[in-house]
């Protein structure tokens, strides 16, 4: 699994992935469910191991929408 994540997504000079627009955020989050991560456990891997924007967080994760995918 983190093949194909360093293969798709950049990571910062913390090493921690990009994830700065909403469709970097969603293509990530499909990523982990198809690895049969649960919604929880696929936000709780994003917090630890990504970079987040403001954007991400307002428009996937304070509304929810995480849960419906």
């Amino acid at each position: 699994m983190k093949k194909i994540f360093i293969q798709q997504f950049m990571k910062n000079n913390e090493n921690l992935f990009i994830l700065h627009d909403r469709f970097s955020f969603w293509e990530f989050f499909k990523i982990l469910r198809r690895s049969n991560y649960e919604h929880e456990e696929a936000l709780n891997f994003i917090f630890v191991n990504c970079s987040l924007s403001a954007l991400v967080f307002q428009e996937c994760i304070d509304n929810e929408r995480y849960k419906k995918i």
